[in-house]
């Protein structure tokens, strides 16, 4: 029975050690360039509340790899009064063969335009992802009239279960 325990503590530490080496840790650096719809809703002359969905395209620096030119879906809920606005939202990110990556965005406010994420998991090859994102955005203004754009620097600091 003591060789039988020793023997399965030993299968455990190794089985540990395996998962740890098996998993890949990688940062990505990129941009993704967005067309989004605005809803604002007033509650009175201070306060509002309003929500935001953007499409868009991710590109990364290095020009490939796999979060090169992923689609994105972006839905944001935005809360607003005289010391500024505050959002969280939920992104989804697709890579061409519809593998998915999906994060959890916060940004304490619109003036200070940095935020950060936490990537809630993934589909496909991107199964069992996790990590943060951190993100600088700004907002040109949009053409046609009416319409509005946002441009998103982000920083993926990401662990993979098995190399991609």
């Amino acid at each position: 029975m003591k060789y039988l325990t020793i023997a399965l503590v030993i299968f455990a530490v190794l089985a540990a050690v395996g998962q740890a080496v098996a998993q890949t840790q990688m940062t990505s650096v990129g941009t993704n360039y967005g067309s989004n719809v605005t809803k604002i809703f007033p509650i009175d002359q201070d306060h509002w509340v309003g929500t935001q969905e953007i499409t868009g395209i991710r590109l990364d620096d290095s020009g490939k790899g796999p979060f090169h030119q992923m689609t994105t879906h972006i839905v944001l809920i935005l809360y607003g009064d005289k010391s500024g606005v505050r959002l969280h939202g939920y992104s989804t990110f697709m890579d061409k063969d519809g593998d998915k990556i999906m994060a959890d965005l916060s940004e304490a406010s619109l003036t200070i335009p940095k935020g950060k994420g936490r990537v809630l998991g993934g589909t496909g090859k991107f199964a069992g992802i996790e990590g943060t994102v951190d993100y600088e955005v700004s907002n040109p203004k949009g053409f046609p009239e009416g319409t509005d754009r946002t441009i998103c620097r982000e920083v993926w600091k990401l662990t993979l279960k098995a190399p991609l």
